[in-house]
């Protein structure tokens, strides 16, 4: 694996910089992993002290994109979403968005990519993920696992009139994917992928968990890329967003 192009992305803000701390420090212990990798932010950590002390102090890339700014179209639908359940995450969580700039051609210095969300617990060798990598493909792990039941229309709020234009423009009885680990071939990024996406997120401003609903839609519809992660190897569960099984030894899991 020490040939292997590959490097580690996270996506943060200044709210979740220990988090990143966290994950960063067991991807390298628990992790096994001594390869790049790179911390991107947006404006609230430009300039900073901590971000000063990164650059000097570690061998972490840090990267640094521009808040995403939405239409006035987008904010007045976005806002405005009713749906049961909703934890209101495009309001409370707007950074999340920034994770589109994963697809920025920056990363095509890479063969591969991980992005791994700040916060995730990693308790053995990172190898085992990498291993799941394929060629022109995006894996990452299905929203509706394990039972199977949702499809990637949950993703969107239902009671819009833009929700049937967008159910007829795409086939959403489909599964999908979180956007919590994507394991990305980079030859999948193009010079116009992060403009699709903003313009695919300006188009329909109806979905309930920000960047993940878009690039779903963008990446098993627009582009057939994206590829369910194998769910345990022989000796290993890989990942899942939950520790379901207390008994298992998983290589990553976010709760």
């Amino acid at each position: 694996m020490d040939d292997l192009n590959i490097c580690c992305v996270f996506v943060c803000n200044s709210k979740y910089i220990n988090s990143f701390f966290k994950t960063y420090n067991q991807l390298i212990t628990s992790g096994n992993y001594n390869g790049d990798i790179c911390l991107v932010i947006g404006n609230d950590l430009k300039d900073t002290q901590i971000i000063n002390d990164i650059i000097n102090n570690t061998k972490i890339i840090v990267k640094y994109f521009p808040d995403i700014v939405f239409s006035d179209y987008f904010y007045e639908i976005n806002r405005n979403m009713k749906i049961e359940g909703y934890d209101y995450r495009n309001i409370h969580k707007v950074f999340q968005w920034h994770k589109l700039h994963v697809f920025n051609t920056f990363f095509k210095k890479w063969d591969f990519i991980f992005y791994i969300d700040c916060g995730m617990v990693i308790l053995n060798d990172i190898k085992h993920i990498f291993n799941e990598r394929r060629e022109m493909k995006l894996i990452a792990h299905s929203d509706a696992y394990d039972e199977y039941e949702q499809t990637l229309k949950c993703q969107f709020d239902h009671s819009n009139k833009l929700f049937q234009d967008l159910y007829k423009e795409f086939n959403l009885e489909i599964d999908y994917f979180q956007t919590t680990i994507m394991l990305i071939d980079t030859n999948i990024i193009l010079d116009n992928t992060f403009n699709e996406l903003l313009e695919l997120a300006n188009k329909y401003p109806i979905c309930r968990t920000n960047e993940q609903g878009i690039m779903a839609v963008y990446f098993t519809n627009i582009k057939n890329y994206y590829k369910p992660i194998s769910i345990y190897n022989d000796s290993l569960h890989l990942y899942d967003y939950y520790r379901r099984n207390k008994n298992a030894s998983y290589v990553m899991y976010k709760y």
